[in-house]
């Protein structure tokens, strides 16, 4: 009996041990977006394998073979490439990066004789309308969206400064040599595929322009060339939160570090675009396959110093050379298990990617936010607070989880959408007749609509709505049933972890039930000691499995 447990327990061990050795490696498979050779996939493809095997992050999809132009490899024409990625989305267990490089011009995988539209280059669009402009890349988003693609590694922000450049002048994929002018029009791209659920990369940073060279074919130097000009778009973009992935370039430049490029190079991803430009979103790699890369690091090498730089996905386009998704994922973790990467690099990553996932996830259903909606929160803030501000905006210290109490989310929304309270809330009417809201809601099946700007202030909480973001779940049947779902709970938790990652500020994550435990708090400004009410929302359970989940993130309770 004794040697039968001993057995059993060295099964179990090894049993947990193989466990969390395919957690870590899931983990890496997050990490990686792969190009493939197929027009179609069905469940015995490769990639497909490879997609549910290691719930790989992403896939990048051409028209052609590079060393062949007249093979299709992904794209040729829109019935197939629809049928093709809804496979994908099907197959993946977990959000998926389908991705394209989509600029325009030259640089297109949707061609117009493939049946897409027509997309002028960075050049050609510069020289438009503004109207002209923001319509062109509407249609692009749209396309991109009604393909089933979410991620668009675009627009390209270097500035054209080298009219002896192969790489972007030539090819015309720079908005212009004026930074302000590549912001103005990068921005009317982010904000088109934003509008339609597509994740913008902002390349090839820390600027591509000045070079001479083609890192597709070899080693980059662009240290007398390069200026700090060319940071700009990029922090005036960051400084506007309007990024969410920037891609690295393979280029040189002994200023900001002598020794190695710029994605394997952590002075300049972590310290200079991090810690000194404030990104806090995610850093995608150049294609790892291309000769200023490999010509002179082993892949070994390669995986390493980009991942312990700050690159949080790596790209293998399987264009130049062919790499392996099980080669890949099982070298780095040769590279997590011996303690050259960290686990903690591995995890940093995964929370980068789960938190673009969720952001790219919201959908935007805006209630009324006009003039008179403004003047009547400052009002309100003025009552309440006896502040007399300038603008409803405000610095996010607290979260608060609550449900609606009306089972239905077009009720809910009508409710929430208009200036003025409803009749029916006695209960608050005297603190004025400016309408309760909300910056977000979760419906019954978890999908999450963002009803407002975040960094402004609603009326959700009594005495903390000046500090405060509000989620509301449709649900507590008649104000007292515990009825939200499990669909709603993993939504608050990727939302709350979301929202902390976008204000790090965030201290306290806190239920509706649990505001006046708050009063004792700076946070705390109502004024009127009269105006308090009891809540129930969104309940003990509901609030405890919550901060299980996001504990890490160590946000107080009241």
């Amino acid at each position: 009996m004794k040697y039968i447990i001993l057995i059993l327990l060295s099964l179990l061990t090894l049993d947990a041990s193989s466990s969390e050795e395919m957690k870590q490696k899931k983990q890496i498979g997050r990490m990686l977006v792969i190009g493939f050779e197929n027009e179609s996939v069905n469940k015995n493809s490769d990639i497909v394998k490879q997609i549910q095997k290691y719930d790989l992050g992403g896939v990048i999809l051409f028209d052609k073979f590079y060393k062949d132009r007249s093979k299709t490899k992904n794209i040729s024409s829109p019935a197939q490439l629809k049928e093709l990625t809804s496979k994908l989305k099907e197959y993946s267990k977990q959000p998926l990066l389908i991705s394209v490089d989509q600029e325009g011009g030259k640089v297109a995988r949707l061609k117009d004789y493939y049946g897409f539209e027509k997309i002028p280059s960075a050049k050609k669009a510069s020289l438009l309308s503004q109207k002209k402009v923001k319509s062109t890349y509407n249609k692009l988003a749209q396309m991109l969206e009604d393909n089933h693609i979410n991620c668009n590694f675009a627009p390209v922000v270097d500035l054209d400064v080298n009219p002896k450049n192969k790489v972007i002048s030539q090819l015309e994929r720079s908005f212009g040599s004026s930074s302000k002018k590549v912001t103005e029009y990068a921005k009317i791209v982010i904000d088109a595929q934003t509008k339609h659920n597509v994740i913008s990369v902002l390349k090839h940073f820390p600027g591509h322009g000045s070079s001479l060279g083609d890192s597709h074919k070899g080693f980059v130097d662009i240290s007398n060339t390069w200026t700090k000009e060319e940071l700009v778009p990029y922090q005036n973009l960051i400084d506007a939160n309007n990024v969410d992935m920037i891609m690295s370039a393979h280029v040189f430049n002994s200023h900001l570090d002598a020794k190695y490029p710029a994605t394997l190079s952590h002075k300049i991803n972590t310290k200079l675009l991090r810690e000194k430009m404030g990104f806090k979103g995610v850093l995608i790699s150049d294609d790892l396959q291309m000769k200023a890369i490999s010509k002179h690091y082993t892949l070994k090498q390669t995986v390493t110093k980009a991942i312990n730089s700050g690159v949080d996905i790596l790209l293998f386009g399987n264009q130049l050379v062919s790499n392996n998704v099980e080669e890949l994922v099982n070298l780095i973790y040769s590279q997590v298990k011996s303690g050259a990467i960290s686990k903690k690099r591995i995890k940093e990553a995964n929370t980068r990617i789960q938190n673009l996932h969720t952001k790219n996830s919201i959908i935007q259903k805006p209630i009324s936010f006009d003039k008179e909606r403004i003047d009547m929160t400052k009002s309100y803030i003025k009552q309440h607070y006896a502040l007399d501000v300038k603008n409803i905006k405000i610095q996010p210290k607290v979260i608060v989880l609550h449900w609606t109490a009306v089972m239905s989310f077009e009720k809910s929304f009508k409710r929430l959408k208009g200036n003025l309270l409803y009749g029916d809330r006695g209960d608050i009417a005297a603190a004025g007749a400016l309408n309760v809201s909300s910056h977000f809601l979760v419906d019954r099946d978890g999908t999450i609509y963002q009803l407002m700007p975040d960094n402004f202030m609603a009326r959700h909480v009594i005495g903390l709505n000046f500090s405060s973001i509000g989620v509301e779940n449709i649900g507590g049947e008649s104000n007292v049933k515990d009825d939200l779902t499990p669909q709603q709970l993993k939504s608050n938790i990727r939302l709350v972890k979301y929202l902390k990652a976008k204000y790090p500020n965030i201290d306290y994550l806190i239920g509706h039930h649990e505001y006046l435990e708050m009063e004792n708090s700076p946070l705390w400004l109502e004024r009127n000691p009269l105006y308090r009410t009891k809540k129930a929302d969104p309940g003990e359970r509901f609030m405890n499995i919550v901060r299980r989940s996001v504990k890490e993130l160590g946000l107080k309770k009241p």
